[in-house]
């Protein structure tokens, strides 16, 4: 990647003119072309290096998208030090962003954490005694001017380029490192899949946050190919989704990316009095992953933008994670793209009993009592290869389900280590990702998570943290069990969340569940679908003595538990 930043500096053809545009936190729209980036992120990095990071090094970005973001990310990659983003602190204490934040800085010892100046004086006081320095933006950009030149470092393919935190707002996450090797290969394969060439006009817009595989993996890819890139922030998409489509075609930009649910967002809030004289004619990619994609939602939110030009070829599901640095499986946009097809909704209409009973996905047929449809994820970039794995441990067979595994060049090399976390992967190994799905007619299909992961709007959260979270009211520390799940909602296209928890007093269950809701509120940004109360030991265990989350789950959706209170998951 170093290379790919500062060719702009060495070649006169190269796309110098070509610029980032930027929408602030505050509404104020800046620019930086790739070449002023390269030059700046220069001086950034020898600033980085007076203020005492060292190639390998760890440095935490607590930032928003920004200009001082894209010039801290590509200082540290110049100087070889490894960039993590990390959302953003919150305004409470318990906020989850910060919570992360002092998570990673207990459990990786970065060298720096780099905050805004109205930040770092909070976080200062949050990390005190632990192995990390906060400084500002501010004292960087200052060190930057008073230093001496980079003595600039070419790294191998093979040395770190950052560090993504693969478990989002949960309490422990692991550091998934990416190589120079594993970047380059994984945006090379994202745009090889769909001819993605600045020198044919093609340009990006995104609303996904930084810290997300999704969000900084976009930036990387205009990085490396010098394209023109306008970056949005998550809190504008999510107050005006439309707002995200209006300055795609305002921009020009031919390729995004987005979870389900941005696309439910937009046909939820669609008026037509807001689109009018909306031309998205020129959008031809939008890659969708990051929790299920669900058929129905793209084909009505292909419905309802139609009318402004939308290609039904631009929606094209994906599969990936931290690990394989984004996309690990796509669908060869560059064949068979026709504008008034879906070329890349290739759906199997599955038997839900034989799913369920004998882990097989057998096509539906007219004699099927329950069917569901699930959309292929495509075939690997290059430089992967997938498997399944059945729960014997063989190899699965055409529509059988089991684990998928994967092994190539965009894998990462290693996590971080940290204590009390186990490193199962070594380099060149298969990666057991943890999701169910098979293979048929050469294609992916994914299923869902083996592990009991609740996504909500594109991010996991663990059921533990919620449950841990919840337990901390006084009137549930007598312990009784608390089994946090996921629901999916097709109309929201994410999942709700249900707890169940063991308590019996009557009189104090209205004001406990109000108060639960506020807790859940207050720590993660949302609320349960329902709070469910039950007898104390009415949760299935294990023989253990492990809750079965699952088969919580399904008692839930079987209307087998009394006392329900259902309220909207997004709040």
């Amino acid at each position: 990647m170093t290379e790919a930043i500062l060719s702009v500096l060495n070649d006169s053809d190269a796309n110098s003119d070509q610029c980032i545009s930027i929408m602030e936190e505050s509404g104020e729209e800046k620019r930086i072309s790739h070449f002023e980036l390269a030059q700046r992120a220069l001086a950034m990095a020898a600033g980085l290096r007076d203020m005492g990071a060292a190639r390998g090094d760890l440095v935490i970005l607590a930032l928003p998208a920004s200009i001082d973001h894209l010039l801290l990310q590509t200082g540290c990659t110049l100087l070889g030090a490894l960039p993590c983003t990390v959302p953003l602190p919150g305004r409470t204490q318990a906020d989850a962003s910060r919570s992360q934040i002092h998570i990673a800085s207990r459990l990786f010892s970065p060298r720096l954490l780099i905050a805004k100046p109205a930040h770092a004086e909070g976080l200062r006081i949050q990390l005190a005694g632990q192995p990390v320095r906060v400084i500002t933006t501010e004292e960087v950009e200052q060190a930057a001017a008073a230093a001496n030149p980079l003595q600039l470092f070419y790294p191998s393919p093979d040395d770190a380029h950052h560090v993504q935190l693969t478990s989002g707002s949960t309490g422990h996450p692991k550091a998934a490192v990416l190589s120079h090797r594993n970047v380059v290969d994984n945006v090379r394969g994202i745009g090889g899949a769909v001819g993605y060439d600045p020198a044919r006009g093609d340009a990006t817009a995104s609303w996904l946050p930084l810290y997300h595989d999704m969000g900084l993996v976009t930036l990387l890819s205009n990085l490396y190919y010098q394209a023109p890139l306008l970056l949005m922030q998550p809190a504008g998409f999510i107050r005006n989704p439309l707002g995200w489509l209006k300055r795609i075609a305002a921009f020009g930009a031919t390729t995004t990316a987005t979870p389900t649910f941005g696309l439910q967002y937009c046909v939820r809030r669609y008026r037509a009095a807001s689109m009018e004289g909306v031309d998205l004619s020129g959008l031809r990619n939008i890659f969708i992953g990051a929790e299920r994609v669900d058929q129905a939602c793209l084909l009505e939110f292909a419905r309802v933008f139609e009318p402004h030009g939308l290609s039904r070829s631009a929606l094209q599901p994906c599969y990936g994670m931290a690990e394989t640095t984004l996309a690990a499986t796509m669908h060869d946009a560059t064949i068979h793209y026709d504008r008034e097809a879906f070329s890349y909704l290739i759906a199997d209409r599955i038997d839900s009993n034989m799913l369920t009973h004998f882990s097989t996905a057998h096509p539906a047929n007219e004699h099927t009592h329950a069917a569901d449809t699930i959309l292929a994820m495509g075939q690997p970039i290059p430089g992967m290869e997938l498997r399944v794995i059945a729960s014997s441990g063989n190899e699965a067979i055409e529509r059988q389900v089991g684990e998928i595994q994967l092994r190539g060049s965009s894998l990462m090399s290693r996590y971080l280590p940290a204590e009390g976390q186990e490193v199962p992967y070594q380099p060149g190994e298969w990666f057991a990702t943890g999701d169910l799905g098979y293979l048929a007619g050469g294609q992916l299909f994914v299923l869902g998570r083996q592990k009991e992961i609740i996504i909500i709007r594109g991010s996991n959260y663990f059921p533990h943290e919620i449950e841990d979270a919840l337990a901390c009211h006084p009137l549930l520390a007598a312990g009784g069990a608390i089994a946090a799940t996921g629901i999916y909602d097709e109309t929201q296209a994410t999942e709700n969340l249900v707890v169940l928890i063991e308590f019996e007093r009557e009189e104090a269950k209205d004001k406990l569940r109000a108060e639960l809701q506020i807790m859940l509120r207050e720590r993660f940004g949302f609320g349960a679908h329902a709070i469910v109360f039950v007898a104390n030991g009415s949760l299935p265990r294990t023989t253990s003595g492990k809750l079965q989350r699952l088969k919580c789950r399904n008692i839930y959706i079987e209307h087998a538990l009394r006392d329900r209170d259902e309220e909207p998951a997004i709040a």
